[in-house]
């Protein structure tokens, strides 16, 4: 990952399943926990990025899980900007258990820099790159 950020989350009980595992639709639902949090690490949190004319919607998405997660588990969810360029973004995703650093989902995501009014793609923002290059630039 050329630059990544990590945050937690803790599985709640209505988060789970009759089998007592976090269901899986879930899981996107935590990696847009973790992409927000990158972005506003930054400084560009999505409300930020709206107010400035730019949207970001997901247009691919991979998830490939592994340990199941249960009620009460702290996940570590760690974020990373694989690619940025043009008019995507490529969002890599690693979830593990804060205890014991099990892996439980990985996966990315591909969203791509719109234009608000016009609904068209736009080149990413170049504060936004600026600001990544700063950060992998602090992370080295």
């Amino acid at each position: 990952m050329r630059f990544h950020y990590t945050t937690q989350v803790r599985i709640r009980y209505g988060e789970t399943d009759a089998m007592g595992y976090v269901y899986y639709g879930n899981y996107p639902l935590f990696m847009e926990v973790g992409r927000n949090e990158l972005m506003r690490s930054l400084g560009f949190p999505y409300g930020r990025m709206e107010s400035e004319g730019v949207m970001m919607p997901v247009v691919e998405m991979y998830v490939k899980y592994g340990t199941p997660a249960r009620y009460d588990d702290l996940l570590d969810i760690t974020t990373g900007i694989l690619d940025i360029r043009g008019a995507s973004v490529v969002f890599g995703y690693r979830m593990t258990r804060a205890v014991d650093g099990v892996l439980v989902v990985w996966g990315t995501t591909t969203l791509a820099f719109v234009d608000k009014e016009k609904r068209t793609p736009v080149r990413a923002p170049k504060s936004v790159l600026a600001r990544v290059e700063e950060a992998i630039a602090r992370q080295k």
